[in-house]
């Protein structure tokens, strides 16, 4: 593998952790003015247009084009179905219920069920060496001191659809997040990957909305459209393009360790903008998760 492109990778997961941290906090005041798989519909098509015309205009299509055959198109939409429509359709529908920490430490599940669905259906050249198995877990055990002062609201019972729809989310995107590394080809643009996807998504989105949403009344205030706006440019746009180009340079497993920053960021946002609460354990948690990220770069590093 190349090890500039292997740096610059981590680098994406970076931005994506600090990206996709901040949206927890943003799904939490748009779906306030907005049904929740309406506001998927809207974010994610919307998104995936604009991934689209800049495939076109940035001449990604022309050199993909001869890869992209309708199976491979099929095989897109079902990959952002699961992603999209059910990882960001459960967790847009869960944050109604629970605060933006809870949802993102249930989030924070993705690399085990990641590397739990790899040893179930594994792909010859992805083998999981030790490290990063270590890593998995030591990083989700940071989340035990991140989030200390929220376990109780696992048994909250108001919470429940809430924490439901969340562990659906990690479930539906972590599957995703293997076909998405299974069906890629190396030679269609990550970004034209991300537009099918997301676009696909989207439409499930709608489709969903007409099943599932009460109302499709939209409360037009500017919070709320601020908070779509970022969630359609960074959070998915941005945010989902940097994820396809880090799948194609990392195992499924590895790059989905971003879910391990994210309570940390998420913690943080919820605090500075939603009077959510911070302490001293938040510090440690992030040093165990940080040590376990480490023990997954040298997995990494081990399987080249």
């Amino acid at each position: 593998m190349n090890m500039t492109q292997k740096k610059w990778a981590y680098v994406a997961l970076g931005f994506i952790c600090l990206i996709w941290g901040t949206t927890y906090a943003a799904i939490k005041i748009a779906v306030a003015y907005f049904p929740p798989y309406l506001l998927v519909g809207i974010r994610q098509t919307g998104a995936g247009i604009l991934i689209l015309l800049m495939a076109v205009l940035g001449g990604a299509w022309r050199s993909s084009a001869a890869h992209i055959t309708p199976r491979y198109v099929g095989l897109q939409a079902l990959t952002g179905l699961s992603m999209i429509t059910g990882g960001n359709g459960f967790i847009t529908y869960g944050m109604q219920y629970v605060s933006s920490g809870l949802a993102a430490v249930i989030g924070a599940l993705t690399p085990v069920i990641v590397l739990l669905i790899n040893l179930v259906w594994h792909k010859k050249g992805e083998r999981l060496s030790r490290y990063t198995m270590a890593g998995v877990l030591l990083g989700f055990a940071g989340l035990g001191f991140i989030f200390n002062h929220g376990w109780a609201d696992f048994l909250n019972p108001q919470y429940r659809l809430g924490i439901l729809g969340c562990f659906g989310s990690c479930l539906t995107w972590s599957l995703g997040t293997v076909m998405a590394k299974r069906y890629n080809h190396n030679n269609v643009s990550p970004i034209m990957n991300a537009g099918m996807q997301i676009t696909a998504g989207g439409i499930g989105g709608f489709l969903m909305s007409l099943i599932f949403d009460q109302n499709h009344t939209i409360q037009h205030d500017w919070h709320g459209w601020l908070a779509t706006a970022y969630l359609i440019t960074f959070g998915s746009a941005v945010a989902f393009s940097l994820y396809m180009f880090v799948l194609k340079q990392l195992s499924a497993t590895a790059s989905s360790i971003y879910t391990y920053i994210n309570p940390a960021v998420a913690v943080f946002i919820g605090w500075l903008w939603l009077n959510e609460p911070l302490s001293i354990y938040e510090v440690i948690g992030t040093a165990i998760t940080l040590a376990g990220l480490w023990l997954v770069n040298k997995g990494e590093s081990e399987n080249g």
